[in-house]
């Protein structure tokens, strides 16, 4: 059978989708629009804990097909249930059956009413009506996958991140190609993501040309500020694709929040202050909410143990400073002092580890008191 993952990953992703947290709720947004007898009607997936966590706002994701909340509910809820990693919580939009939005296209690409009518009505609703945070995600397949394209090209600030799966690009559409270059030489330095992915099958064989000379198109003229990425699924069923770049997209978008910079990237061999700096710009120019330097701050403290270990201890330590009150600095520095077989040292830090999390959830306090426990048995016994 061929590539059965795939297969079995589109199975679990339909069985997800009727088991999702019983406190998600899905609402339903109705928009009027002069062209229309009846309001259009989306779809709006909240996440789990919306209702309770008042304070919080959420980043959107929007998709043009109504079968794709299926399968996007059920991934989203997998991947960020388990501290939303590596998916962040967010609040899913998608046309309801039968809503006629797509007739407002224009195919030749030389009016954007669709476009505007995202840009002046829908997200200005969302944003009126829940609690959003002004990230926005735009995904589609096929002939919506170009119309993402469409809306990168043509109204780049209406998204932060594209996810453009087997986009139609035979004989021009949509203008893409032929306004390729124009295009992407305007895009200004705002910080944008793209993930244009598609595959090798009888439904993809009339544009393989198309989309390697689109690939060439965006190498070449895409500004450093988009970042860019391209999926070529060869192995996989066509309707599987939609899932799979979903799931690249999703982990490859928010890589730097969950993981962080790698100890010898560029910014971190400049120490604690250009890391700090760093993040402060993705927090203030890619995100738009704040995303923690703290992760990157403990890779290169942990990377410099090996080799110095009082440097290694004077970059771990400034996460106390900046972070008095979070657990974690305490425990990481702990967990290095531990690493060399200085437990002393490791039950001092581990243990005010133990009282700043006094407020946190159960996982995170039974995890500290088991390392604080070890770390005092291991001194015990020296």
């Amino acid at each position: 059978m061929k590539n059965a993952p795939a297969i079995l990953l589109s199975l679990l992703v339909v069985f997800l989708s009727f088991i999702t947290h019983a406190s998600s709720v899905t609402k339903q947004l109705e928009i009027q629009h002069s062209e229309f007898e009846v309001p259009l009607v989306f779809n709006v997936v909240l996440p789990s804990g919306y209702q309770q966590k008042t304070s919080r706002s959420y980043p959107v994701l929007f998709d043009f097909h109504p079968h794709a909340t299926t399968y996007l509910r059920g991934t989203h809820d997998w991947m960020s249930h388990n501290g939303e990693w590596p998916w962040l919580k967010t609040i899913i939009v998608t046309p309801a059956q039968g809503n006629p939005v797509g007739k407002l296209f224009d195919s030749s690409g030389e009016t954007t009413p669709l476009l505007d009518f995202f840009e002046q009505k829908l997200f200005t609703e969302l944003d009126n009506t829940y609690r959003t945070n002004g990230f926005r995600i735009m995904s589609g397949f096929r002939h919506n996958g170009s119309i993402v394209l469409s809306a990168l090209f043509r109204k780049p600030d209406l998204m932060n991140a594209y996810i453009a799966v087997s986009p139609e690009l035979k004989n021009d559409f949509v203008g893409l190609q032929s306004n390729a270059q124009e295009m992407l030489s305007k895009l200004d330095k705002k910080p944008r993501f793209l993930l244009f992915s598609y595959g090798t099958n009888v439904k993809e064989n009339h544009q393989q040309t198309d989309y390697a000379r689109l690939s060439k198109q965006l190498q070449q003229y895409a500004p450093s500020s988009l970042d860019l990425h391209e999926k070529h699924f060869a192995d996989n069923y066509f309707m599987s694709l939609p899932i799979l770049s979903t799931v690249t997209a999703i982990e490859t978008l928010f890589d730097d929040i969950h993981n962080g910079l790698a100890p010898d990237s560029a910014i971190s061999q400049k120490g604690v202050e250009a890391i700090v700096a760093h993040y402060k710009f993705l927090s203030d120019e890619k995100y738009g909410f704040q995303v923690s330097p703290k992760r990157s701050i403990q890779n290169l403290g942990n990377h410099l143990i090996e080799s110095s270990s009082e440097k290694g201890f004077d970059v771990l330590k400034k996460l106390i400073a900046l972070y008095p009150d979070d657990s974690y600095s305490y425990h990481y520095v702990a967990k290095a002092y531990a690493s060399l077989g200085d437990f002393k040292s490791a039950v001092k830090f581990q243990t005010d580890a133990v009282k700043h999390s006094e407020n946190q959830l159960t996982w995170h306090r039974k995890k500290h008191s088991a390392a604080l426990k070890r770390y005092q048995s291991k001194l015990n016994s020296n």
